[in-house]
């Protein structure tokens, strides 16, 4: 019998050897679980459509030498076409990064897991712009880790930013700050920061509803993303490969 029976995402794969492959799955019930799935990169192999980046599947394990092996996987949904277009690939893998990077092994976390498919599933199957799907997933996946940025109030002093005429977002105090808290810096409008709180309202199957022009979405990934990469340095790459291809040269610097 299976040490571990389990439904999860891969978000990482790592070859191994010449035809293994170390996968890490992130599931509801257990957060971060790393397995190696012997001889999965074998053309006849049956674990090699459940060992592929970002497929779903139910997989037993069982635990051996203080590692988890695959036993059996089945493959629930491949999410196959994020694999043949570039910047949706980008995408996912930024989500997935993020995912990698702030959730633990043994973490229940049925909101962050619910939050990737659904993103996922929209950036597979849908038509929403894979950097508004992005934005989306960044706002709402920080406020579910600890680390939301503040939005509404400075988040040095605490007083009510919405009728500040000059706003800006310093990552590393916090978010959005007043004029008085910092005369310096890179400025947000309050469309952008009323976006954030509006995709903080939905629901995971209400993705699809984020539509922004092409000015907001760069505003809005030009903060999102640094504020991620400093509290979540481990996606520095997939962070890198997502702005080559979705934000204009130039729209994360400083002022």
């Amino acid at each position: 019998m299976a040490d571990l029976i389990c439904r999860g995402m891969v978000i990482r794969t790592v070859d191994y050897r010449d035809n293994d492959r170390i996968l890490t799955l992130f599931t509801a019930e257990s957060g971060r679980v790393d397995a190696k799935a012997r001889n999965c990169r074998k053309a006849t192999s049956p674990l090699l459509g459940c060992t592929q980046p970002f497929t779903y599947g139910e997989y037993q394990l069982f635990y051996h030498k203080n590692k988890y092996i695959i036993d059996q996987g089945e493959v629930l949904e491949s999410f196959y076409p994020l694999r043949e277009d570039v910047e949706k690939y980008a995408a996912a893998s930024l989500c997935a990064s993020l995912c990698l990077e702030g959730i633990q092994a043994e973490e229940r976390n049925e909101d962050i897991f619910s939050l990737l498919y659904h993103t996922l599933s929209f950036l597979t199957y849908g038509d929403s712009d894979p950097g508004d799907l992005t934005a989306a997933f960044l706002i709402r996946f920080l406020a579910l880790s600890g680390f939301r940025p503040a939005i509404t109030q400075c988040a040095a002093c605490g007083r009510d930013l919405r009728e500040d005429p000059v706003i800006r977002f310093l990552p590393d105090k916090g978010g959005a700050v007043c004029a008085a808290c910092s005369p310096v810096g890179r400025k947000i409008g309050r469309t952008a920061l009323e976006a954030m709180r509006r995709m903080l309202l939905l629901s995971d199957d209400q993705l699809f509803r984020v539509k922004l022009k092409e000015p907001l979405r760069a505003e809005l990934l030009s903060h999102l993303v640094p504020y991620a990469k400093l509290y979540l340095p481990g996606i520095e790459k997939a962070a890198a490969l997502f702005t080559s291809l979705h934000m204009p040269p130039g729209s994360a610097e400083q002022e």
